[in-house]
Formats: C-alpha cells, structure tokens, sequence
C-alpha cells in the first residue's frame, strides 16, 4: 500500500468516494432488486383502489396514475444522483492530484533540481497515480450509475404499461 500514501493527500477523499458509491450502489441494488416486485404489486393495487371510486373521469384516473409512477420512480430513484456526482468528483479529484503533481516538479525544477531525476520523479508520480486513482474509482462509479437508472427505466416502463392496459380496459368499460 505503499503506493497509496505516495500518491498524496488527496488519494484520502478518492478512497471516500470510493466507498461511498460502493455503498450507495449495492443498497439501490438491493432495494431495487428485492422490492421490484413488491413496487409492481403495490402499483397494481393502488390502481385498482383509483378504479373503485365510481365519480373518478379518464383524466382524473390518468393523472392519478401518473402521479403513482412518479412517485414510485422517485422512491427508486432515491441517491442515484449521488454516484453520478461521486463520478464527477473522483475524476476532478484525480485531475487536482495531476495538476498538485506537475506543480511540484516545476517547484523542483525552479529550485535547481533539473539534473535530479528522483526530484522531478515523485512529482510525475504523484500526478499519475492520483489520476489512475481518480478514474478507478470514476469509471465503475459511471457504470453503477447506468446500471441502476437503466433498471429503474425497465421497472417505469413497466408501470407505464400496466398503468395503459388499465386506462384502456377503463375507457372500453365507460363505452
């Protein structure tokens, strides 16, 4: 792990945001994994309870159920936002670790360290290990973030769907 405390101080906040969209990630995986059935059922049943109401018009049911996938979606939806941001950060963090880097290799050719090569070297190596850092934690960050909105997508899609079939099955049923 030696390489880890050379890469500076700022390889600290990138392991944070590491851990965070792991954590982040794997509880909206279970939560969307476990309860997709469960949000599909209590979707179905909240319909069916907008159907008993005899006074209710097609709009009024269309925009009850609008609202319901909406907030359905929300509640799903719930700290995706967080790992696209975690990504965002982790690559600036990465870029600033690069930019601290490359700064004290110019600091040290300023000083008369040209002729140094272990002087200039731990600068580049700051610089490209917080970068490699940086976007290690990024890329997969991006990808958790993809993975979960496009299950959250599938589960909306869904609800669309059932939420047309019943609004069909309603106008047929007024006729």
């Amino acid at each position: 792990m030696d390489w880890f405390s050379k890469g500076g101080p700022l390889m600290y906040p990138i392991l944070g945001c590491s851990i965070f969209s792991l954590a982040i990630f794997l509880e909206r995986l279970f939560y969307i994994l476990k309860g997709k059935k469960g949000v599909l059922l209590d979707f179905q049943r909240r319909v069916d309870e907008l159907l008993n109401n005899p006074n209710l018009e097609v709009k009024g049911l269309k925009d009850a159920i609008d609202m319901l996938i909406e907030g359905k979606t929300v509640s799903l939806s719930r700290g995706i936002g967080a790992l696209s941001l975690i990504a965002r950060v982790s690559t600036l963090l990465g870029l600033l670790g690069t930019v601290l880097g490359m700064v004290e290799v110019f600091r040290n050719v300023a000083a008369g360290k040209l002729g140094n090569p272990e002087a200039l070297a731990g600068g580049i190596w700051v610089a490209l290990l917080t970068t490699v850092f940086g976007l290690s934690v990024a890329i997969p960050t991006v990808f958790m973030h993809g993975l979960l909105s496009s299950m959250i997508s599938r589960i909306e899609e869904e609800m669309l769907k059932l939420g047309e079939e019943v609004l069909i099955r309603y106008v047929k049923g007024k006729a």
